[in-house]
């Protein structure tokens, strides 16, 4: 049975994005990733803290982009949307496989951005998603560095996720946390996002679970204005179309092209 004492909440973001931190802070805060599903939690060069994701859950979502016929996923080529649609009506099972498990209110995973509208028609309980929103330099380096994927590679990632997650967010008010901001002030940003999820904490209380859990040190770039300008133009346009917002409705106000 899932837990139902709260509303379910999504993390997710093309990878990279910070998903890992944010998803980790809010287990900390309160939010709870449940008792069913193994979490992995194995501390990592690249996620020091965890991935903070359900196994099965990341497990379905790899299915529906592997599964696709005629089509091979790799770690930066998506399968069509309408492919995937399609198989998603086929493994009805998958999801309620892992919503018969699931008994938290929190999971994380950036497959989100690609498998979100399948999981939308199963999931009631699923009400708020947040989005985390990184510069796309910053997303595309940290590929480089982790999946020794090109800059033109990474980027293309994060355009693809980033207009996939916008195109199909439709039935969730969608949070958009600023990561980048983040990095760089961490309460007031942090406890806007706590505020929005109705979850508030004591500042003094916040400024401890943030000493504790978030090491700025593995932060290895900072947003820097300048560098959109070398962007290709259609992702500087996405980038800041989506960070002109801080909260989406569900009735979808964004919808970038």
């Amino acid at each position: 049975m899932q837990n139902s004492a709260f509303p379910v909440t999504v993390v997710t973001g093309p990878m990279r994005s910070g998903t890992s931190c944010v998803t980790g802070l809010l287990e900390q805060c309160g939010f709870n990733l449940g008792q069913n599903i193994r979490v992995l939690r194995d501390e990592t060069p690249f996620n020091p803290k965890g991935h903070f994701e359900h196994d099965l859950l990341y497990a379905i979502n790899e299915r529906l982009l592997i599964e696709v016929p005629g089509d091979t996923w790799t770690i930066w080529h998506v399968p069509e949307a309408k492919a995937m649609q399609d198989l998603a009506a086929q493994r009805e099972h998958y999801f309620r496989l892992f919503l018969r498990k699931f008994d938290g209110n929190l999971c994380k995973d950036p497959l989100f951005c690609l498998t979100l509208p399948f999981w939308q028609s199963h999931w009631t309980a699923l009400r708020r998603i947040v989005f985390c929103l990184r510069h796309p330099l910053a997303v595309a380096q940290s590929m480089q560095r982790r999946y020794a994927l090109s800059l033109a590679q990474g980027l293309e990632l994060w355009q693809t996720y980033t207009q996939r997650f916008f195109a199909s967010a439709k039935q969730c008010p969608v949070y958009i946390f600023d990561f980048d901001a983040f990095t760089a002030n961490p309460l007031p940003v942090f406890s806007s996002l706590l505020a929005w999820l109705e979850q508030p904490r004591a500042r003094a209380d916040l400024e401890v679970i943030l000493h504790d859990f978030y090491g700025a040190e593995h932060v290895h770039w900072t947003c820097r204005e300048h560098t959109l300008e070398t962007l290709p133009r259609p992702i500087q346009e996405l980038y800041t179309q989506v960070r002109a917002h801080s909260v989406l409705p569900c009735s979808g106000a964004l919808r970038p092209g």
